[in-house]
């Protein structure tokens, strides 16, 4: 059977965050996880493209800004951006 929306969203958040890495990091793994959704969409895995792209919106607009170094590595048109994503 296939997962339900919760299923998914716990997967999604499994070992998602650990705050002693930097920041950079978690950036570019937002990106990767933003790609991979878009590569498991057209192939037609809707379950992982769900998977990765929960991924990468939890880490962007939850878990990095919170992250210690938010404020001084990204200036205000970074942050910015972000929201955007």
């Amino acid at each position: 059977r296939p997962a339900s929306i919760s299923e998914l969203a716990e997967r999604a958040l499994d070992n998602l965050w650990d705050e002693r890495k930097e920041l950079k990091y978690y950036l570019r793994l937002a990106e990767k996880y933003r790609k991979d959704g878009k590569e498991f969409a057209a192939a037609g895995d809707h379950e992982n493209a769900f998977v990765s792209f929960a991924r990468a919106a939890t880490l962007v607009l939850d878990k990095l800004p919170m992250h210690r170094d938010y404020k001084t590595v990204l200036n205000d048109k970074h942050r910015h951006n972000l929201g955007l994503v």
